[in-house]
């Protein structure tokens, strides 16, 4: 009994030597902090950054543009311009050059186009880009 005892009083002094060298949680976790930590939105999902990828500087500079005929031929892909305007064109119109754009992380598919899905005011839109333009366009 006298043994096992002494043991286990070995151990507790083994284990708060150990303990005193490591960092505390309180300590060591702040100043592992190196990137800025952005909301997950309930609709679109985690946020990031307008300027993350050249995808969403694209996409967040062609939404503070106004809406307009050159808008459409400079930002819609040529072959579904026509379905996105006739489908989001009262969209586009009420939401663009608007000053609040909360996008979501890039979705990088396997042909070489991106989704980012975008909140403006309490509106989403799912929008698939390449070769920044919109190739593709979605309401959540």
């Amino acid at each position: 009994m006298r043994k096992i005892c002494t043991f286990l009083a070995l151990m507790c002094v083994a284990l708060c030597i150990y303990a005193a060298e490591k960092q505390t949680v309180r300590t060591a976790l702040p100043s592992k902090a190196s990137a800025v930590l952005l909301p997950v939105d309930r609709t679109i999902g985690q946020t990031c950054s307008c300027t993350e990828t050249e995808a969403h500087q694209a996409l967040f500079d062609m939404l503070k543009e106004p809406y307009s005929f050159e808008w459409t031929e400079s930002h819609i892909a040529e072959d579904v311009r026509t379905a996105l305007v006739r489908l989001f064109g009262d969209w586009l119109s009420n939401h663009l050059e608007s000053p609040d754009i909360l996008m979501s992380v890039a979705n990088d598919n396997s042909d070489g186009s991106c989704g980012i899905s975008v909140r403006i005011a309490d509106s989403c839109m799912a929008f698939v880009l390449k070769d920044n333009m919109i190739i593709s366009m979605r309401e959540l």
